[in-house]
């Protein structure tokens, strides 16, 4: 028995993902509840990224609808731009 005969440990990436969307959901909140549109900004630029990485666990294998989350990450996208464009104005 030496270093090499350990098992591999299958990754559960389901419950990564509920983990991941959690602190997705969060986050959007805290965004939508701020009145800083600097600060808002920054914080749907991460939504955004999180929106990815969740994307990224489906196609790695977490069991959940690729599309729907596609479709969420547009709408924080949109949001973001939004912002950036109010952002820009001022």
């Amino acid at each position: 028995m030496g270093l090499f005969s350990k098992k591999k440990q299958k990754v559960d990436y389901d419950a990564i993902f509920k983990e991941q969307y959690k602190s997705v959901n969060q986050l959007l909140q805290q965004a939508n509840n701020e009145m800083d549109f600097v600060i808002k900004e920054s914080i749907l630029a991460l939504v955004v990224e999180k929106y990815n990485e969740l994307i990224e666990l489906i196609d790695q294998g977490a069991n959940f609808d690729k599309n729907h989350f596609i479709a969420l990450k547009n709408n924080a996208q949109k949001q973001l731009e939004d912002v950036q464009a109010i952002n820009k104005g001022l």
